[in-house]
């Protein structure tokens, strides 16, 4: 299948995305051992639990979640677009939700007022990646190509489209096809299906844990991007913030477990998770090789050792993503930062014992 038009060109969402109520944002009932907790959800852009995730998971089993007073569900969705709805529309709380539809609603005429309250994603988690002895050695080379990607929705195809629109590129000659996860992705790449996949950072590790050997095509425009984080109505932001920095702060204790032991964050999610556990290999594999796929995810999280702070973006990486799309006409005027960033959470969120949490991680299963 061939994309011809802009994924960001053609969101269209009904007239409920205006209705910004947090409806999944209601008090719930006693739970079976008397809490009253919250009931709220959030979005994650993934088909299927897996371990660039685990810090989420870890925050759902160690009780980060309930200390808030929060009953967390988190939802998976096929694509940054429904999570801007699911948001938009009050369906979610808030979602990990990558820039570019976050930006988008802020142009005139569209009235998709979010805003970003922490991040989850420092850096950009996307990228293309060709064969070892591909003959594709540049972006120029991927002109006429077949481009794997987890959907057609998948941010990574904008950022490979922009990309090449902005190096004078045609990115209509390529066609893009879905390859999914896991074993279909090992497939399509290994039986010559697609020629480079546009990829995140774990399903590229994945990919080399089983051997097949890759290189990335420089996307020099992408370099200096985020991937986003978590982002919730702007109205709202202004008038719960504290069920948000509850929110934050649960999420953030789960970032920074994982970050201290990987390895038991891994195990928790294949213990709450056990789908997420690859078949067919023996468990002390796949913990090996998910712990791989984490690191590579937590070098995007923006968590380092000793750290005292998360989830506070750097204004030029949001410029980075302004700049980004704004050169390839997908916006027609730049949106100023503070019109999408709302920093003001961020000391509540970071109000918990960090060495407390790495404690917790180093004494896991002791």
């Amino acid at each position: 299948m061939t994309t011809t038009h802009r994924r960001l060109r053609t969101i269209t969402i009904g007239a409920a995305v205006t209705a910004l109520v947090l409806a999944a944002c209601s008090s719930g009932e006693d739970d079976a051992d008397g809490a009253d907790l919250e009931e709220v959800s959030m979005t994650v852009a993934t088909p299927t639990w897996n371990a660039g995730i685990a810090s989420l998971a870890v925050s759902e089993a160690m009780g980060y979640f309930e200390d808030e007073g929060l009953d967390m569900e988190v939802v998976l969705t096929d694509s940054a677009t429904t999570q801007l709805t699911q948001v938009a529309t009050g369906n979610a709380a808030t979602g990990a939700i990558s820039p570019e539809p976050i930006i988008l609603g802020h142009q005139d005429g569209t009235d998709i007022d979010l805003s970003y309250f922490m991040y989850y994603y420092a850096t950009n988690i996307y990228g293309v990646m060709v064969p070892e002895d591909s003959p594709i050695q540049s972006l120029e080379d991927l002109e006429g190509t077949t481009v794997g990607a987890i959907s057609l929705a998948s941010n990574s195809v904008t950022q490979l489209q922009v990309a090449m629109e902005l190096e004078g590129l045609d990115p209509d000659s390529v066609t893009f096809v879905a390859i999914g996860v896991g074993g279909q992705q090992a497939a399509a790449v290994e039986n010559g299906q697609v020629d480079a996949a546009a990829l995140l950072d774990t399903s590229f590790q994945v990919l080399q844990n089983q051997g097949i050997e890759l290189r990335p095509i420089e996307l020099a425009a992408t370099e200096n991007l985020t991937a986003g984080g978590l982002a919730a109505p702007s109205a709202e932001l202004e008038s719960n913030p504290d069920l948000y920095e509850r929110i934050g702060r649960a999420v953030a204790r789960g970032v920074v477990f994982a970050q201290a032991n990987p390895e038991a964050a891994i195990r928790i999610l294949f213990e709450e998770h056990p789908e997420a556990m690859p078949q067919g290999v023996e468990e002390e594999q796949a913990v090996a090789g998910a712990v791989t796929v984490l690191e590579a995810r937590l070098a995007n999280l923006g968590i380092e050792d000793g750290a005292t702070e998360y989830g506070r973006f750097d204004p030029a990486a949001l410029e980075s993503n302004v700049e980004f799309l704004l050169s390839a006409g997908e916006i027609d005027t730049a949106v100023p930062v503070e019109d999408f960033w709302n920093d003001s959470l961020i000391d509540g969120i970071n109000d918990f014992d960090f060495d407390e949490v790495r404690e917790e991680a180093a004494n896991y299963g002791e």
